[in-house]
């Protein structure tokens, strides 16, 4: 600890001293260790100690060619000034200080920028005071070292990724920039690897024409009362990836995000919805597992459907976005709270491990494997259900699945309804039957939401949110038909009423 700060008048020049040792007394070596007992040289004519000389007041008054604060350049241990970094080797004594030594006064601190009472003057070019003197290349940084050492080049981020975006989000300077050379993977929507959950439209609204879908959403919500006419209008009918520019383009222009303001002017499973549209595919899925998954209990369900029939990509930005908005990872929340092997199940899901690839497999092996595993054996082998059923292309898949149907006369989905029980029944069946044929999965979700005395309001709003991409949409709704012998639309609106049933079908596609 340094003395306690001294008024004016205590150092021997009039000024102040700075929070900084008093001077020391006259022939007296200032250092460590003691001359002559190694570490440091004894003390020699004009050479700095390290504290200012006796009688100075803090600092040495500055004087002409004196070095001010460090070796002297060129002597050794520092380069001569045309160096960004000192060289490995040197003999500078001070270099061998021992790491108890007292640091210098001021030494984490960089050069100030003009004289002031107690501080060094400012140096000149020749004049090295412990940092890189600046750089006489072009573009580079003063007092940096050049790009060429190791550095990331001028306007990356060391250790972040590049701005175009990494798996699952979109690029986040300004409105998002159509990617041309997108690859799209073979999940559910075919998403690419750029935006997440999104596919089907792909092109963008223009500056001018977000900003005119904010201010139809600024004006539907501002003053006395709402126009929800105007407020469907817009979150209604915009697919994800162009929602998405209208929700960052909110907050540029008003200061507030479209979700608190959506959320201050609705209410009910119609506010519910809105707020669900004012958010990312990713946001909202993440939003639906912590709740899934926090406070009483456990909605598998929702678990089962978020997590089904999505690509490693999906899974992967699903598992960042969880963990940086929760602080917990998902796979540790869902270990948390789930159990058995419906546990051993969405820990295998949320690894997002699944071969994507195109490379031929031997379906005749997984066919006897998936046999001995269950019907052929007394009990049930889940692990290798889990791990096949996880794990293989989902082309193979569906392979496998035709060739034991044709060997052993089961469906997989029999297979499984008879060897296994509870959740993990309901999860295989669900994964199988993606698999299989994932439009028919999701109208068959639909159809659930609805089935029944009421309406599971919770699961029809994710479903719509996640599906609403006129391109994705429009062979759920085919497949809809083809099961049931109505419309989407008309089930909808026999289950639901009001400014929510408009919504949800403005949602569909179907408002005209």
């Amino acid at each position: 600890m340094y003395p306690p700060y001294q008024q004016s008048g205590a150092g021997t020049n009039g000024y102040p001293y700075q929070g900084y040792p008093p001077p020391p007394p006259q022939n007296q070596y200032q250092g460590y260790p003691p001359p002559g007992t190694g570490g440091y040289p004894p003390p020699q004519q004009n050479l700095y100690q390290g504290y200012p000389p006796p009688g100075t007041g803090g600092y040495p008054p500055p004087q002409q060619n004196l070095y001010q604060g460090y070796p002297p350049p060129g002597t050794g241990g520092y380069p001569p000034p045309t160096g960004g970094y000192p060289p490995t080797g040197g003999g500078h004594p001070l270099t061998n200080m021992p790491s108890t030594a007292p640091e210098r006064a001021g030494s984490a601190y960089p050069p100030q920028p003009s004289l002031q009472a107690g501080y060094l003057p400012p140096t000149t070019q020749g004049g090295y005071t412990g940092y890189p003197p600046p750089s006489n290349t072009p573009g580079a940084y003063t007092g940096y070292p050049p790009a060429s050492n190791g550095y990331p080049p001028q306007g990356s981020y060391a250790g972040y990724p590049p701005q175009s975006g990494f798996a699952g989000y979109p690029p986040t300077q300004g409105y998002p920039v159509h990617q041309q050379n997108t690859v799209y993977g073979t999940g559910a929507y075919g998403q690419s690897i750029d935006n997440f959950g999104l596919g089907g439209t792909s092109n963008l609204l223009t500056a001018d024409e977000v900003t005119k879908a904010c201010a139809e959403l600024r004006d539907a919500m501002k003053g006395f009362g709402t126009n929800e006419a105007k407020l469907i209008s817009v979150l209604g009918t915009y697919p994800p990836i162009q929602m998405n520019q209208i929700i960052k383009g909110y907050k540029s222009h008003y200061g507030k995000s479209l979700e608190s303001a959506v959320d201050s002017e609705t209410s009910g499973n119609f506010g519910k919805l809105c707020i669900a549209l004012s958010k990312s595919i990713l946001d909202f899925d993440v939003y639906c597992l912590h709740e899934a998954i926090s406070g009483l209990g456990t909605d598998e369900d929702c678990l089962i459907e978020i997590l089904v029939g999505r690509t490693n990509s999906d899974i992967q930005a699903i598992n960042d976005a969880y963990k940086a908005k929760y602080r917990n990872s998902l796979e540790k929340d869902i270990r948390g709270d789930t159990s058995g092997y419906f546990r051993a199940l969405l820990v295998a899901l949320v690894q997002g491990n699944r071969d994507e690839g195109n490379g031929t497999r031997d379906i005749r092996s997984d066919v006897e494997a998936l046999y001995r595993a269950g019907e052929g054996r007394l009990g049930t082998d889940e692990s290798t259900f889990i791990s096949i059923l996880c794990g293989r292309p989902e082309a193979h898949l569906r392979q496998v699945f035709a060739q034991y149907q044709q060997k052993y006369s089961h469906s997989m989905e029999k297979v499984i309804k008879s060897e296994f029980s509870g959740d993990i029944k309901k999860a295989l069946i669900n994964l199988v039957k993606s698999i299989t044929n994932h439009n028919e999965f999701i109208a068959e979700q639909f159809e659930k939401s609805m089935k029944g005395l009421g309406t599971n309001d919770d699961k029809l709003i994710r479903l719509t949110v996640r599906y609403r991409d006129p391109i994705i949409i429009a062979p759920i709704k085919e497949a809809y038909k083809t099961m049931y012998g109505k419309s989407l639309k008309k089930r909808i609106e026999g289950d639901t009423s009001g400014d929510y049933r408009r919504l949800l079908i403005t949602c569909i596609g179907e408002n005209k």
